[in-house]
C-alpha cells in the first residue's frame, strides 16, 4: 500500500505543477491552488503535507526528485505560516487567515507532513509554526465562535446550527497538540482542559449527560454540553443523514492518534470516546469494495472528499479498534483511486470527470485534488506506525471479498427516521431526512458502483419552476411532512409523505408552495432480497404543471468504474446502455421488468405498463453534476403535464430485488402480474408478494385522508394467519389503518 500510494502521489505532484506559482520576490514562498483564504488555505496545507511525504519517504521511487519535492513542501509551508494572522504576509485575496471554527482543520491535516519537515526547519520556521499554533490555541481558548454561536456548542438537529461534532474534534485536537508540543507555555494546562471539553463533545450522545465515568480526571457528565449524535449514532450534519461526516469525525481522531504515537506524545483520554460504537455503526455503511454507502445522500462530489478521509479512518480502525477488515477495505479503495487516475490519464485524480468543475471553480477543484493527495500521504506516514504492519506493496484485491458477519442485520434510528438492513445478498436502507429527502437503496452489498443517491427509490414529482433570472435559486423544492421507520426481524417499514413543488416561482410574478403531497411506502421484506415500494401523489387545491414523474426512480451510475456501459435485460431482450446518451430521452423498455447486470431486478407491480429509462447526455448526480446516470421509473414521463386540483399525479407499486439474475426477475414478474389486490376502498392499496424465501407478504397502505378498516383474510383468502411484522399481532380478521398508515403482514 505504501509503494502504491507513493507512486500515485508522485504522478499527482507532477500534474499539480500546473496549479503551482512561486511568489514574486519571495523565492522561499510558493502557492498551490488559488492562495485564497478559507478552502484555499486548506488546499495549500494538504498539498504541503503530500509533498513533505514525497520528499521524506519517497526515496527509491522511480522518477521522483525528492529535493524538488522538499523545496515545494517548504515553500508552501512558509507561505502558509506567514499569511496567518500571526505572520507578516497575506493570502492572494489580500486577507490573513486564521481564528475561525474551521482554521484548525487544515492545520490538523498538514501536521504529519510538518513533522516530517521539521529536520529541515530554520529557526524562523520553528518560530512561525509556534506562533500559528499558539495563536490558534489562544483563540480557541478565549474567543471561539462558530456562526452566531459563541463557545462550544452541540445539537442533534443540523437545522439548529449547533451540530458540531467534527469541528469540536479537530479544535480539541489542535489544542491538545499545541499543549503537548509546548508544555512549558504558561497556558498549556488551560489548552489541555479546553481540549478535553471539545473532544468529549465530539461523538456525544444524550446518555453522556448522566455518565459518571471519569475521563481525564473528571466525570464525563461534568464536561458534557449536549448530544451531537442520535442514540444509535445517526448524524444530522448539514441537516441530512450524513454518513460522510461520520467518517470525517473518525478521520480527525485518527490524525491525532497517529501523530501522538509518531512524536511519542501522550494521547488524550478523551480522544476515543464512543469511537468503537460509532465505528461499529459506520462500518455497516461501507460497501465491500471500499465505497461509502451514502444512505442519506451527499451534497459533495461523488466519490470524493469524505470518501478520501475514510483512508486514515480505516488505518485507525485497524490499529486501535481491532477491525480486521479495515486494511483489506483500504486496499480496495486504493484500487478505486487508481482506476480514476488511469481514467484521467495525466496523473491527476479528477481532471477528466470533473473537467467542468475545474473550469467553474479552480478553488474547489484543487481542494478536491489535495484531499485525495493528503489522504494518500497519510497512508505513507502512518503505515509504519501500525501495530500490525501492512505490506509495502499493494496486495492483490480479492474479486469476492469476504463479508464481515457483524455488519449484517438491522440498524434503526426511530427518532431520526432512518433504517438499514444488511445481509450477504442485500443492502437495503431508507432515510427520510436524506439530502433530497425520502431516499432508499436496495442492491448487493459488495458493489458500490451500483449505488447513486439522488432521489433514489423515493420517487420524483418535479414541478415547473422558472424564477426571474435575478432570483438565485438553490432550493430542492421538497419538504418533509411526516416520516417514520419501524423495524422488525429481517427488515423494516418506512412510511410517510413529502410535499412536492415547494417555494415555486414562474417568471415573472407567480409564486406557490406545497403543490402536491407525495405519500411513500418502502418495505424491506425479511427475505434478504426484496424491497416493495408504493408511491401515491395527489395535486393540491389548485392547478399545477409537472415537468417529470418517476415512481420507483432507481438511479444507476453509468460512468468510469463500469467503463460507461451497463447491460440490461427485459421482456424486449438484452441491451447495452452506453453513456453519455446522444440526447436526453425517456425510453420505454416495453416491459414491466428489467434486470441490471444479472444482479438487480426491477419489477413494476401496478400503475404503469412498462418500466422506462430516462437517459442523459450530460453528467448529473448532485449539485455539482459529476456522474453519468440512468434513471429507471415505473412510470417515468417528461413534461410539462397539467394537473388540475386534487388530481392524482402518480399511483404506482414496484419491487426491487437484490442479488438475482435475469431468469429470477422474469419469473418474479410473471408470478406477480396480479400483485395489486383490490381493496374496494378509494386510495387504499394492497399488494401481495411472495418473497425469495417463499413466504407470502401483504403490504397495506391507506393513502386516503380518513381512517379505514378492512379484512386482510378477504384480500389473501388462502392465508391461514396474517401477522403484523412490526408488532407480531394477528391481523387476519381485521385491520384498522389511520390516514397515511401502512402495514406489512406475513402469511402463515
Amino acid at each position: 500500500m505504501v509503494h502504491h500510494s507513493l507512486t500515485l502521489l508522485r504522478d499527482w505532484a507532477l500534474f499539480a505543477e500546473c496549479d503551482w506559482t512561486s511568489v514574486p520576490g519571495r523565492p522561499e514562498h510558493g502557492i498551490y491552488g488559488t492562495g485564497y483564504n478559507g478552502w484555499g488555505v486548506q488546499t495549500q496545507q494538504k498539498y504541503l503535507a503530500a509533498l513533505a511525504v514525497l520528499a521524506t519517504r519517497g526515496g527509491g521511487i522511480e522518477h521522483l526528485d525528492t529535493d524538488w519535492a522538499l523545496d515545494r513542501a517548504l515553500a508552501a509551508l512558509r507561505f502558509n505560516l506567514d499569511s496567518h494572522k500571526s505572520g507578516g504576509s497575506r493570502c492572494t485575496d489580500g486577507t490573513q487567515w486564521g481564528h475561525t471554527w474551521i482554521s484548525a482543520l487544515g492545520i490538523e491535516r498538514m501536521m504529519f507532513g510538518v513533522e516530517l519537515l521539521r529536520p529541515h526547519f530554520t529557526a524562523r520556521d520553528l518560530a512561525a509554526l509556534k506562533a500559528v499554533l499558539t495563536s490558534e490555541a489562544d483563540w480557541l481558548l478565549s474567543s471561539y465562535q462558530r456562526g452566531v454561536h459563541k463557545g462550544i456548542t452541540c445539537g442533534k438537529w443540523g437545522a439548529d446550527g449547533c451540530n458540531d461534532p467534527e469541528s469540536n474534534i479537530w479544535n480539541g485536537a489542535l489544542l491538545w497538540r499545541t499543549a503537548s508540543l509546548y508544555p512549558d507555555h504558561p497556558r498549556a494546562a488551560d489548552w489541555r482542559e479546553r481540549a478535553h471539553v471539545f473532544l468529549v463533545n465530539g461523538i456525544s450522545i444524550d446518555i453522556d449527560a448522566g455518565d459518571s465515568r471519569v475521563i481525564a480526571g473528571k466525570p464525563l457528565r461534568d464536561r458534557h454540553l449536549g448530544a451531537n449524535f442520535f442514540p444509535n449514532y445517526a448524524l444530522d450534519h448539514h441537516a441530512y443523514f450524513n454518513v460522510g461526516y461520520m467518517v470525517i469525525c473518525v478521520s480527525n481522531v485518527a490524525l491525532l492518534h497517529f501523530d501522538c504515537r509518531a512524536a511519542n506524545l501522550p494521547v488524550p483520554d478523551s480522544l476515543d470516546l464512543h469511537q468503537t460504537d460509532l465505528w461499529n455503526v459506520l462500518r455497516r455503511f461501507i460497501f465491500e469494495d471500499g465505497r461509502l454507502a451514502r444512505v442519506g445522500g451527499d451534497t459533495r462530489v461523488r466519490y470524493g472528499y469524505c470518501q478520501e478521509y475514510l483512508l486514515p479512518a480505516l488505518l485507525y480502525a485497524a490499529d486501535h479498534l481491532g477491525d480486521a477488515s479495515a486494511l483489506p477495505l483500504l486496499a480496495r479503495q486504493l484500487a478505486l483511486i487508481q482506476a480514476e487516475t488511469d481514467y484521467s490519464g495525466d496523473g491527476s485524480f479528477y481532471s477528466r470527470r470533473l473537467a467542468s468543475l475545474r473550469r467553474a471553480s479552480p478553488l474547489y477543484y484543487t481542494r478536491l485534488e489535495s484531499d485525495r493527495a493528503s489522504s494518500l500521504a497519510a497512508i505513507v506516514a502512518y503505515a509504519p506506525l501500525l501495530k500490525t504492519p501492512v505490506a509495502v506493496a499493494t496486495p492483490q484485491i480479492s474479486t469476492a471479498p469476504a463479508l464481515r458477519k457483524d455488519v449484517h442485520g438491522l440498524w434503526c434510528e426511530p427518532e431520526y427516521g432512518a433504517a438499514l438492513h444488511r445481509s450477504a445478498t442485500r443492502f437495503a436502507s431508507f432515510a427520510w431526512r436524506a439530502f433530497d429527502l425520502a431516499q432508499g437503496l436496495c442492491l448487493p452489498p459488495d458493489d458500490g458502483h451500483l449505488a447513486e443517491w439522488e432521489h433514489n427509490l423515493g420517487g420524483i414529482v418535479e414541478f415547473s419552476h422558472h424564477p426571474h433570472p435575478q432570483h438565485h435559486d438553490v432550493k430542492r423544492h421538497r419538504r418533509l411532512d411526516t416520516g417514520r421507520v419501524d423495524a422488525f426481524d429481517g427488515g423494516f417499514l418506512a412510511q410517510g409523505a413529502v410535499f412536492e413543488g415547494t417555494d415555486l416561482a414562474l417568471a415573472e410574478s407567480w409564486f406557490g408552495t406545497d403543490s402536491a403531497r407525495h405519500q411513500i411506502v418502502f418495505a424491506a421484506l425479511p427475505d434478504d432480497h426484496t424491497v416493495i415500494g408504493l408511491n401515491h401523489c395527489r395535486m393540491g387545491e389548485r392547478r399545477g404543471y409537472v415537468n417529470a414523474i418517476k415512481a420507483l426512480n432507481y438511479v444507476l451510475p453509468n460512468d468510469l468504474y463500469n467503463h460507461h456501459r451497463r447491460s440490461v435485460t427485459s421482456a424486449s431482450g438484452a441491451a447495452t446502455l452506453i453513456s453519455p446518451a446522444t440526447c436526453e430521452d425517456f425510453v420505454p423498455l416495453q416491459s414491466p421488468w428489467v434486470n441490471i447486470e444479472n444482479r438487480i431486478g426491477l419489477v413494476g407491480l401496478y400503475g404503469a405498463e412498462s418500466i422506462t429509462v430516462h437517459r442523459h447526455a450530460a453528467r448529473r448526480a448532485g449539485a455539482m453534476a459529476n456522474l453519468y446516470t440512468e434513471e429507471f421509473g415505473f412510470p417515468a414521463t417528461g413534461g410539462p403535464t397539467r394537473f388540475e386540483a386534487n388530481e392524482v399525479i402518480v399511483d404506482s407499486g414496484w419491487a426491487v430485488i437484490a442479488s438475482v439474475d435475469t431468469d429470477a426477475t422474469r419469473t418474479f414478474s410473471d408470478q406477480h402480474r396480479n400483485a395489486a389486490v383490490d381493496t374496494g376502498l378509494p386510495d387504499v392499496r394492497a399488494v401481495s408478494v411472495r418473497g425469495q424465501n417463499g413466504v407470502r407478504y401483504l403490504l397495506l397502505a391507506n393513502f386516503s385522508p380518513t381512517e379505514v378498516t378492512l379484512k386482510p383474510s378477504a384480500l389473501l383468502p388462502d392465508a391461514q394467519r396474517l401477522a403484523d411484522l412490526v408488532t407480531g399481532a394477528d391481523r387476519t380478521a381485521s385491520v384498522t389503518l389511520a390516514a397515511g398508515q401502512s402495514m406489512v403482514l406475513a402469511a402463515g
